[in-house]
């Protein structure tokens, strides 16, 4: 491939932390026997393993995207806009060629035919795939060419589409995936063709941990929803489609002679895809950067050893202000203009809130009787070592779940970081904010913390009506931290200073929270 070349077809590759698999995929995409000339567009999202010194060897054009700005649809747009070829065609760096005319097969038909915008090419799985995997491989992708297919269906780890449409309507940079699902519904609505081509075909490594299933899944339908808004998913279609796909599994598997080696992965997988599916449509609160990130980039738990964040200090104080959402029959925050420069040289103001408006504290007099009030409060106690434990599902953090995590020994204060700190700032009050339940505080007490936060406007469900919950911490004198702003803080362990104001005889006041990593005095 001479560069002085114009290519007619521009390979996008996505790659992070590919070391595995991205030299299988370079070395087929070069020893392609395609007639057409093309150049290949490596798009990295901060690999950290040997990714990027392996696609050196090949001759690759590399596209660099921080973690941060990540999405699918972002990281393919960023690739294209390189691109100089009308056909571009997309694969993930865990493919590979299975056969040296894929290339030149999955671009053919847009080369061909005007009125073709897009192809999606076969897909099978490798010896270390999960029979349900497979099963699904053989569902999606048949063995027969399909010139015209009707439905608006894509799969962007082996696809291509026209450029000149990209440029039209490029690629939704705000899905947490289905990108190539959206972007094949706009082509149906062009009336342009898609086109499936069996044999343009490559080998899909998928070698994920439960959790990352998982998460795949979560992602995937959360995106769909998304793109078919009137599309639901309730609890009886998980029960009907978990089942069903079961059987389906385990009656193949026998066919196969291979149902003792899956007999307990399948209903493992087809649970984990059906029940993310599920929870992703219980879930109707904007996903926001952080949140993709973890969906995108599934890890192990956090080490409290991580690396410090640039800052070393992150403001955990949610800011006031005259449209902050507030408790229903609560009064509203509002600051009042008294005096301003131009008429009066100075500026003046005041304001009018609930104690327990914002970011704030709650003393045990909120709950007990002849508790301790706020100016009653050891400072000291405010003061300390904290860890921030992520939680990223939709439901109310449960006991079980945290006799699963690490936390560090020693550390008596916890803070939460859950899907409240995911999105856009609310501009009503979200009364399914995600909280804890009274038997996590009976975890909490048994397990001798003293300080506990959260990100929502309360530590206990809003529909929760008992106050059980207050009650178990309060009375047990754990002092708790509502409203906090955690976007920035990411899992591990930190220095907490949390100041109340000294409101005599109050059961709670507003605070100014902070984290750092700097050793306090």
């Amino acid at each position: 491939m001479q560069e002085t070349i114009q290519p007619l077809v521009s390979v996008i590759l996505r790659s992070y932390n590919e070391e595995k698999h991205i030299g299988k995929l370079l070395s087929s995409i070069f020893n392609q026997k395609c007639i057409y000339p093309f150049e290949v567009i490596l798009v990295d999202s901060g690999s950290k393993d040997n990714t990027l010194s392996i696609a050196n060897r090949y001759p690759v054009k590399i596209v660099e995207i921080s973690p941060k700005e990540f999405t699918f649809g972002r990281s393919l747009n960023r690739g294209i806009a390189k691109a100089r070829g009308e056909v571009c065609v997309m694969t993930s760096a865990h493919c590979y060629a299975s056969n040296e005319h894929w290339l030149e097969n999955i671009a053919r038909p847009i080369l061909e035919d005007e009125k073709v915008a897009l192809v999606y090419g076969n897909q099978r799985g490798v010896e270390s795939t999960r029979y349900s995997e497979h099963q699904i491989f053989s569902q999606w992708f048949s063995d027969e060419n399909i010139y015209d297919y009707k439905l608006p269906f894509c799969n962007n780890a082996n696809s291509a589409i026209r450029r000149s449409l990209w440029e039209e309507y490029p690629f939704n940079e705000d899905l947490t995936g289905l990108e190539d699902l959206d972007w094949a519904k706009y082509v149906r609505s062009r009336s342009l063709k898609i086109s499936y081509r069996a044999d343009a075909q490559v080998f899909h490594v998928h070698n994920e941990t439960p959790k990352q299933i998982y998460q795949r899944y979560y992602r995937e339908a959360y995106a769909f929803k998304q793109i078919f808004k009137d599309e639901h998913f309730a609890f009886f279609s998980f029960l009907k489609f978990f089942l069903l796909n079961t059987i389906n599994d385990y009656i193949h598997a026998k066919k196969d002679s291979v149902i003792l080696d899956n007999i307990l992965s399948i209903p493992m997988f087809r649970f984990l895809q059906f029940w993310a599916t599920y929870k992703a449509h219980q879930y109707n609160i904007p996903i926001s950067t952080d949140m993709q990130k973890q969906l995108y980039y599934p890890k192990k738990r956090t080490s409290q050893n991580q690396q410090p964040p640039k800052s070393n200090i992150i403001d955990i104080t949610a800011p006031l202000h005259n449209n902050l959402p507030v408790w229903p029959g609560s009064i509203s925050f509002t600051q009042n203009i008294l005096k301003n420069h131009e008429a009066d040289s100075f500026h003046e103001s005041e304001i009018a809130m609930n104690i327990h408006t914002g970011t704030h504290m709650d003393a045990p007099l909120h709950f007990v009787q002849n508790g301790k009030s706020i100016d009653q409060i050891d400072l000291r106690r405010l003061i300390g070592k904290v860890f921030v434990l992520e939680y990223n599902d939709n439901t109310h953090i449960s006991p079980e779940y945290l006799r699963q995590q690490n936390i560090p020994n020693g550390c008596n204060k916890i803070i939460f970081k859950t899907l409240n700190s995911h999105g856009e700032p609310q501009k009503t009050f979200n009364e399914n904010f995600i909280a804890i339940t009274s038997h996590t505080a009976d975890w909490l007490v048994s397990a001798g913390m003293d300080l506990v936060g959260i990100d929502g406007p309360s530590i206990q469900a809003f529909h929760d009506k008992n106050n059980l919950t207050h009650e178990i911490l309060l009375k047990n004198e754990i002092l708790i931290l509502e409203g906090l702003y955690l976007k920035e803080a990411r899992q591990g362990l930190y220095n907490l200073i949390a100041l109340p104001l000294l409101i005599e005889n109050a059961e709670g006041s507003p605070i100014r929270a902070i984290l750092t990593k700097d050793k306090l005095i």
